[in-house]
């Protein structure tokens, strides 16, 4: 049986390399994400004097940075599956599986969260939108964008862990083991 030519494996590196860099830099919005909020304890409960931007920055932080590392969780295998009887499956069985999900339930699901959410961005931009949670009123769309940029970085790695799921149907075994949460 011919193996996958020097490109499919090019492919798959390069994806995971990038998902995994883009994990990492997102993952640094959590340091704003402490440092403002920190700040806005001593601000409030020091100096009695509370701020009006990190509500809105906070939600708007915590919630970019939840979505847009969705593909990074995607790479790590973070994401949850039901183990009931996934561990008495054929290695070929569980690829045949990964690969029929994502391509009939994946793809599409994120095809029409990037269609739709590109749209209320767009409209989001269009419109000038602020928040109205709080009197800062910061605008919407960046944080609006952040559902399409997160649709699209779930399809990049899903082309990865497509490609992955044919290895496995051919050669009886994952391509490398993921890094599986055990909670």
């Amino acid at each position: 049986m011919a193996d996958f030519p020097p490109a499919f494996y090019a492919v798959i590196r390069r994806i995971d390399r990038f998902s995994d860099v883009t994990g990492r830099l997102i993952s640094l919005s959590m340091l704003f994400l402490v440092f403002s909020i920190s700040y806005e304890c001593f601000s409030r409960y020091l100096f009695d004097a509370p701020t009006i931007w990190v509500f809105d920055a906070s939600y708007m932080v915590n919630g970019s940075a939840f979505m847009l590392g969705c593909g990074y969780a995607l790479l790590k295998g973070a994401h949850v599956r039901t183990d009931m009887l996934w561990e008495q499956f054929s290695e070929r069985k569980k690829g045949t599986i990964d690969l029929a999900s994502y391509l009939i339930l994946f793809f599409p699901v994120m095809i029409t969260l990037f269609a739709i959410s590109v749209d209320d961005a767009w409209y989001s931009f269009v419109i000038h939108e602020e928040s109205e949670q709080t009197a800062w009123r910061p605008i919407m769309w960046p944080f609006r964008a952040a559902i399409p940029l997160s649709a699209l970085l779930m399809m990049v790695q899903g082309v990865s862990e497509t490609l992955k799921c044919c290895y496995q149907i051919r050669n009886g075994r994952e391509f490398q083991h993921r890094e599986k949460l055990e909670i």
